[in-house]
């Protein structure tokens, strides 16, 4: 059964927190826990609603989300109404309980939401780099990026999402950490996760395989061989620009691999070491800890490596011959690779780095959350130390033996995701789920979110959250007479938008540009428009285009005392502003 711990928030505190920590190791690059973490938020039996989670956060005042950090998610809710985290509690663990979906619902959620989210983030430039450098890795240390990439995300089946939670959204492997000042409110959270968890497991005796029917037609042996393939064929499609350095476009990327004990101690010295690799090339830390407890820096070649070279910047560098005892690698003939090698293991090992352990990063969480991951990390070894790998790693020598191991692949551009097959499989879904939400109209209950139905008395505007600050530069520009403002995200992915299938509300049409398109944008809602504003929120058809993974993020917030609408993320983006109008009118 789950494990219970209380932290004492002291009386200075209004706000209770509660955070459910889950192992939840990533399945090579496909996303698979991903995929799980937004599968727990979709639904559930006991509150079907697909927009639950969104008419909360935007409605009552309460806080729902989750966090991935290390091989843990974090779901956490957080309310200064003690009743109303109860209830969120509820829905969460429900939530995490729950392998019921459709194929639809699936569909949609990774063809749509998470390969939009993706698709924005593979947009930085920083964030592409190291996401090639990690598909094209092939050390035993590489990362398993738990994410998932656009080129990746859509292998996850059905069956793999049930498996996955089955193993790894267990009571037995769920800690419930509670951050209150009450130990009533601890007590209370103790016997409601408790009795989901028993009525779990007495479903499951009943029926050891219930979702079976639902997804009769799934391939079993396609999801046996995706469990072998995820990792190695996603770097095995790589293997013509990662096994030989003969294209000149290619790159070269050196990695050197450290116990996380002596992260915070490099991260100080990364400037040092960017001088030292010169300024045509790319140094940088990369701060996750993969599954042996290392972290990794990259050092990336600006171009192919050519005879004709730049001098290093080795006159920045102490005289460190004495310390250095790496040798080069065997039949490599590349001398500026190897001089390069030798500068920064030398910038390396100067420095005198103290093994420290590293605590996660919680300052963009609320204060009970942020307690409470900080608490898990300090009980278990998984976020904070790994004990540094035993005592051992913490010493000079262990230092000096990650400066002297750099591995070598090579790199070429982000490969982009065909989208081919996932335009048929969206299209597909959207038209399921359509149908379903006709056959819901028999049923309205199916249609009502439960919390915001429940504690109606406490829906308000005033419980909207703040605009996103990615978006606050496009809200800037707003005005009473310019109200919608949009801002596309460059990106060389291949189309898949396509119209959605809406039961009320008109959507918007699809892209017709040779590019992947997705835009972020703003729409300042009038004073006339705000009048009904809650009811338009509560209602399903607001939601619509993020549920049908239209978007990545869609949402009602405040800034600079206006009011605004917003999307992330959106492909549909080009009837956006007329869908606001549209559903400003037809809602209220």
């Amino acid at each position: 059964m789950s494990e219970f711990h209380f932290i004492d928030a002291g009386s200075g505190s209004k706000a209770h927190s509660v955070v459910f920590a889950l192992k939840t190791p990533a399945a090579g690059h496909t996303g698979l826990s991903h995929l799980a973490e937004h599968m727990s938020f979709r639904r559930s039996h006991q509150y079907p609603a697909a927009h639950e989670l969104f008419t909360a956060n935007t409605l009552l005042p309460v806080t729902i989300n989750a966090t991935t950090l290390a091989e843990y998610t974090f779901f956490f809710a957080t309310s200064e109404k003690a009743n109303v985290l109860l209830d969120a509690v509820n829905y969460l663990y429900c939530g995490l309980l729950n392998r019921d979906y459709s194929s639809d619902e699936m569909t949609l959620e990774r063809d749509g939401v998470i390969f939009n989210e993706l698709a924005m983030l593979e947009a930085n430039s920083d964030y592409a780099l190291n996401a090639a450098i990690r598909l094209a890795d092939t050390n035993k240390n590489a990362y398993q990026h738990a994410g998932g990439f656009t080129q990746t995300i859509g292998s996850n089946s059905i069956q793999a999402l049930q498996d996955y939670k089955r193993q790894w959204y267990q009571p037995s492997n769920i800690t419930t950490l509670v951050y209150s000042d009450s130990i009533q409110l601890f007590e209370q959270c103790k016997e409601v996760v408790t009795a989901l968890s028993a009525e779990k497991i007495l479903s499951e005796k009943a029926s050891l395989s219930e979702e079976s029917t639902l997804n009769r037609n799934v391939s079993q042996s396609q999801h046996a061989s995706q469990r072998e393939r995820s990792h190695l064929d996603k770097e095995a499609s790589l293997d013509a620009q990662t096994i030989k350095g003969e294209n000149e476009s290619i790159r070269h990327v050196l990695t050197w691999w450290f116990p996380q004990c002596f992260l915070n101690g490099l991260l100080q010295q990364e400037a040092t070491l960017s001088t030292a690799a010169g300024l045509e090339n790319t140094l940088f830390i990369d701060p996750e800890i993969n599954q042996q407890g290392n972290f990794a820096i990259r050092l990336v070649t600006n171009d192919a490596m050519e005879e004709v070279a730049s001098e290093f910047s080795i006159e920045a560098l102490p005289k460190l011959s004495q310390k250095l005892t790496h040798k080069l690698v065997e039949g490599d003939n590349n001398k500026r690779l190897e001089r390069l090698k030798h500068v920064v293991s030398a910038c390396l090992a100067s420095f005198d780095i103290r093994p420290s352990k590293p605590m996660p990063d919680t300052d963009k969480h609320a204060e009970g959350v942020g307690a409470a991951i900080r608490y898990f990390a300090q009980l278990t070894d998984a976020l904070s130390s790994i004990e540094c790998a035993a005592k051992d790693s913490a010493t000079k020598n262990a230092y000096l033996a990650s400066v002297n191991k750099v591995s070598h692949c090579y790199l070429e551009s982000l490969p982009s995701a065909a989208k081919s097959v996932a335009l048929e499989r969206i299209k597909k879904a959207r038209k399921g789920i359509a149908a379903q939400a006709s056959a819901c109209n028999n049923d309205q209950s199916l249609l009502m979110p439960r919390l915001t139905s429940k504690y109606r008395h406490f829906v308000g505007l005033e419980h909207l959250p703040a605009l996103p600050r990615l978006l606050r530069p496009l809200a800037n520009n707003t005005t009473n007479l310019k109200r919608f403002n949009a801002e596309k995200i460059a990106s060389q992915l291949t189309p898949f938008s396509i119209p959605s299938t809406s039961i009320t509300v008109e959507p918007a049409s699809p892209n017709s540009a040779s590019n992947y398109l997705a835009s972020h944008w703003v729409y300042r809602i009038a004073f006339y428009q705000q009048s009904r504003l809650q009811e338009v929120l509560a209602n399903h058809l607001f939601w619509q285009p993020r549920i049908l993974g239209e978007c990545y993020a869609l949402g009602a917030a405040t800034y600079e005392n206006n009011l605004f609408l917003f999307g992330a993320s959106d492909t549909n983006i080009e009837e956006r502003e007329n869908w606001c109008h549209k559903v400003l009118s037809i809602l209220s």
